[in-house]
């Protein structure tokens, strides 16, 4: 689909298998801080192989190109913060935050998942490419036939979106945040820890191997890693793991509050 827009910050697609391994082939190709997106996503990826489908209307999916990251992690703090901004512009009344490592929630429920992946040049880093999916028009219905709680932005706005203007805007802020991040990396990746609204509470991870761990997350390294107190007092870190949020071990009351204090 040609749009008639600047392909150095979106490139739209009809209908593609992954927007990350069209972003992945096409790499070189590509502008440096470019989106692609697509209207339909039929071959979608989410992290642990899990399938992430965007039928044409329901879903926002998009994939940035990044060639000049610090740490290959960064590439997925660059492209969260921008969907982070654009979700809550459609919902400023709820409580949207990042939930370790890459997916972003409104309250107990996930409404955005990020899936970063390198591209590798004769056995060397050339850069990474960072997918992001919003749930968008899904009803309610769809939703809660999900496995793990999900919502939509239809689902917490009780209206429906126009997708072709959100691509846009998405891209837009991601090159912002690039952009911001070239001139400061640290600011950037300051604002994404600040934006992980979980630190300090009590969270259950699945580590790869299917062993769980339950603690108190304190803080995230400066490799991006998560680190747990286990309840015996003991330090844990991960940089990889499957946190899942238990209600009955946090306050969503009151971190709402405490979120709405810092404003």
């Amino acid at each position: 689909m040609d749009t008639g827009e600047d392909k150095s910050t979106l490139i739209l697609l009809d209908r593609v298998d992954s927007t990350n391994t069209y972003a992945k082939n096409n790499f070189h190709l590509l502008a440096d801080g470019c989106t692609v997106s697509a209207v339909e996503q039929y071959a979608g990826r989410g992290r642990l192989g899990r399938k992430w489908l965007s039928s044409a209307g329901d879903s926002l999916c998009a994939t940035a190109v990044f060639k000049h990251v610090e740490q290959p992690f960064h590439a997925g703090i660059i492209a969260g913060l921008a969907g982070l901004e654009l979700i809550r512009e459609q919902i400023p009344d709820k409580f949207v935050f990042f939930k370790w490592p890459n997916d972003i929630y409104v309250k107990e429920c996930k409404i955005a998942g990020i899936l970063s992946e390198g591209v590798l040049e004769k056995g060397a880093l050339a850069g990474v490419v960072s997918g992001i999916g919003i749930n968008v028009n899904q009803d309610i219905e769809v939703m809660e036939a999900i496995e793990n709680p999900a919502t939509s932005l239809a689902v917490q706005a009780e209206k429906k979106f126009f997708l072709e203007k959100m691509r846009f805007e998405l891209a837009e802020k991601i090159k912002k945040y690039y952009i911001m991040y070239r001139s400061n990396s640290r600011s950037v990746v300051d604002l994404w820890r600040s934006e992980n609204r979980l630190i300090g509470e009590n969270l259950v991870l699945m580590e790869p191997d299917g062993k769980i761990r339950q603690g108190c997350f304190t803080d995230i390294g400066d490799s991006g890693e998560m680190i747990l107190r286990a309840p015996d007092g003991s330090i844990f870190r991960f940089d990889c793991g499957d946190v899942k949020i238990d209600v009955s071990l946090i306050n969503f009351n009151l971190l709402v509050y405490n979120n709405k204090q810092k404003k």
